[in-house]
């Protein structure tokens, strides 16, 4: 039996927490598990964000999940900075006694072994899992106090829209402070390129627009003749070799072309800091790539270097005062904008489009038209954020909809309401603070 126990099987075991209520680390620590983590589908710790007591310690980090304790050298995790916030590793056995696990920064990472731990017999657990896939979306693992209370739909409804709007102006109150040390342009610039990097180059791709402002881009006009001399830029500043990929677009022609710029380049921006290893391109869909999407955004860039990007943005704000407000006609001239001139194939799809409208221009322009005093516009802006319909389900709406089941198909469920899920996730469920979302919503009812 032990010898055909696998990993994924494991993952049932401990998302299911078929542990013991008393539970013991192997350096001899009072273990309490709050929240399992959530399911990694990327590179790195198996479960992200759980939430642990250690001796009456509250710790928030990942989990790493090995058959013994060894496989933890055996996958090179100590040599890999990706696994520093592991607060707990879980291994089927601990053949050498290991008190603890050791991490690349040095951290000292508690063990808990699962052998003695089950609260069934192993026997049965097999039986009941097997080598049964690892249920990734993990829709029913922990119980929702909110969900199984006796709120009506429209309770529940107004409950996530007020969330949904106090989201909003979170997210207004954040790019509010970073005017303090930037510009509305370089806030949308950095915006974009962070949504660009999708969740696996998020940050390596808002340490380039870091390092490459827009104001340093509007600067090296006379280097910018067309969309590939911005492309050149980003490629040579992002540490990547285009040579070195293999997309329809990259032909002899433009090589040649970015190779004749670069002692230009060079001499404007200086040594890159950006290095190939900081790209991540793990499981990565080709039209994700770093590459394909600077080759997208070098479009944009050129055609505002005259107008500028906030300025772009707003126009499509522009509407007459007596036509009826559309908000999804204006998400739809943001995708127009961002895919100008380009070929299908690398267009920036219409999800990851509505993601960015919503997630960083709607509220950079309501700070901008509350900036300047333009009541109108952010009359506007509040109008279209209340009215849009939702966007594509992530794993968070995908969470908070299996335990609502009773709105789960509401047609009441539109962009606000979707939003306010994701802040109930952020402020209690992904913390685990079900006493304190219940004490909010709940206390009116009773």
């Amino acid at each position: 039996m032990k010898d055909k126990i696998a990993e994924s099987f494991l993952y049932h075991i401990w998302d299911e927490q078929h542990l013991k209520k008393k539970l013991q680390t192997c350096d001899g620590q009072k273990l309490k598990i709050l929240y399992q983590g959530k399911w990694n589908t990327a590179a790195g710790p198996d479960f992200r964000n759980a939430i642990i007591l250690l001796n009456s310690e509250k710790f928030q980090g990942d989990i790493e999940i090995h058959r013994t304790e060894y496989d933890w050298r055996n996958h090179n995790h100590n040599e890999n900075p990706n696994f520093n916030d592991v607060i707990l590793h879980i291994v089927f056995q601990n053949e050498h006694n290991a008190k603890f696990t050791i991490s690349e920064s040095g951290k000292k990472i508690p063990i808990l072994t699962l052998e003695n731990n089950l609260d069934e017999n192993i026997e049965k657990l097999w039986q009941k899992y097997g080598e049964k896939p690892f249920d990734k979306l993990q829709t029913n693992s922990i119980s929702c106090l909110l969900s199984e209370s006796n709120l009506t739909e429209n309770e529940i409804v107004n409950i996530l829209k007020k969330l949904g709007r106090k989201r909003f102006q979170r997210k207004c109150t954040r790019f509010s402070a970073e005017l303090v040390n930037s510009d509305f342009n370089q806030i949308l610039y950095e915006g974009i390129f962070e949504a660009f990097g999708y969740s696996k180059n998020k940050e390596t791709f808002l340490k380039l627009a870091k390092n490459i402002t827009f104001q340093k881009i509007q600067g090296l006009s006379n280097l910018c003749k067309n969309h590939k001399d911005i492309f050149a830029i980003l490629a040579f500043e992002s540490g990547l070799n285009i040579e070195d990929f293999h997309f329809d677009f990259i032909d002899e022609k433009l090589v040649n072309y970015i190779n004749s710029k670069q002692s230009k380049i060079l001499a404007e921006t200086g040594e890159n800091v950006i290095q190939k290893s900081d790209w991540n391109f793990f499981r990565l869909r080709p039209q994700n790539h770093p590459i394909c999407r600077m080759w997208q955004i070098s479009r944009l860039l050129f055609s505002t270097l005259e107008k500028s990007i906030i300025n772009q943005v707003i126009a499509i704000f522009s509407i007459s005062e007596k036509a009826k407000i559309k908000p999804k006609t204006i998400q739809n001239k943001f995708y127009e904008l961002l895919n100008q001139n380009s070929g299908s194939k690398y267009k920036i799809g219409k999800s990851r489009c509505d993601d960015i409208f919503v997630n960083i221009v709607l509220p950079v322009c309501y700070i901008y038209a509350e900036t300047l005093n333009y009541q109108n516009l952010k009359k506007f802006i509040q109008e279209i954020y209340l009215s849009l319909p939702k966007l594509s389900k992530n794993y968070i709406t995908k969470y908070i909809s299996a335990r609502f089941k009773k709105i789960t198909s509401s047609p009441k469920i539109n962009l606000c309401a979707q939003q306010g899920m994701m802040q109930l996730y952020y402020q209690f469920c992904g913390q685990h603070e079900c006493k304190n979302c219940v004490k909010n919503y709940l206390r009116k009812k009773e």
